[in-house]
């Protein structure tokens, strides 16, 4: 029996996830705080609702996972007027660390699930990617 199209899909991402949850623990990070460091280390600085509509999540969630990040170091906010949502969100200097730190593992990563596939087919699944997400959103994926 052929496995469903979207268990592939929840598999491949589950596998990835797994291959992550280790060096997050390693660096003390929850799994929803690498994509923050993403996003700051592309875009310097940014606001709160920025994110939200990036990641496509619930801003209350893009609240708890700065406010740990702000304990840890990571980030620092400079609110507006008293109101933490409206705050700049700028990376410090640990948050560059770590981040440089967590793009040499997912290297390591990339390259294990990568292993075996021509740069052409790396560049075919990219492309499917970025169409399944156009098909499912509307939109491009940046």
């Amino acid at each position: 029996m052929r496995i469903p199209f979207h268990v592939m899909v929840i598999k491949a991402l589950s596998a990835q996830r797994w291959a992550v949850y280790p060096y997050l623990g390693q660096e003390g990070l929850s799994p929803g705080q690498p994509k923050i460091l993403i996003y700051l280390m592309q875009h310097d600085q940014c606001k709160q609702k920025e994110l939200a509509d990036y990641y496509k999540i619930e801003p209350a969630t893009v609240s708890r996972l700065l406010a740990n990040m702000e304990r840890k170091g990571l980030i620092r906010r400079e609110s507006r007027q008293g109101d933490k949502r409206a705050a700049t969100v700028a990376i410090t200097e640990e948050g560059k660390r770590v981040y440089s730190r967590m793009e040499e593992h997912f290297e390591q990563i990339r390259r294990r699930e990568l292993d075996g596939f021509s740069q052409e087919e790396v560049e075919q699944l990219q492309d499917f990617l970025q169409r399944l997400y156009r098909n499912l959103t509307g939109e491009e994926l940046e």
